[in-house]
């Protein structure tokens, strides 16, 4: 696995959805520890899941912008 993969994982996702949910905006760092959250193999909690979940919800409703 690749140095960043690893970096980007040890990443809490409640700290990278907060600030998702402050700023208004999904940086391309912040999409990658999503996604490598998602695709892991490690098992996310209930926790977990509704957080990604609301910030898909935010998303999708267009309160939340991507940054490429």
């Amino acid at each position: 696995m690749n140095n960043s993969k690893v970096k980007a994982r040890n990443v809490p996702i409640e700290s990278v959805v907060k600030n998702i949910l402050a700023v208004r905006k999904i940086s391309a760092s912040d999409r990658q520890v999503l996604r490598l959250a998602l695709f892991s193999l490690h098992s996310l909690s209930i926790t977990e899941q509704d957080q990604i979940q609301t910030i898909y919800e935010e998303l999708e409703a267009g309160r939340i912008s991507l940054i490429k």
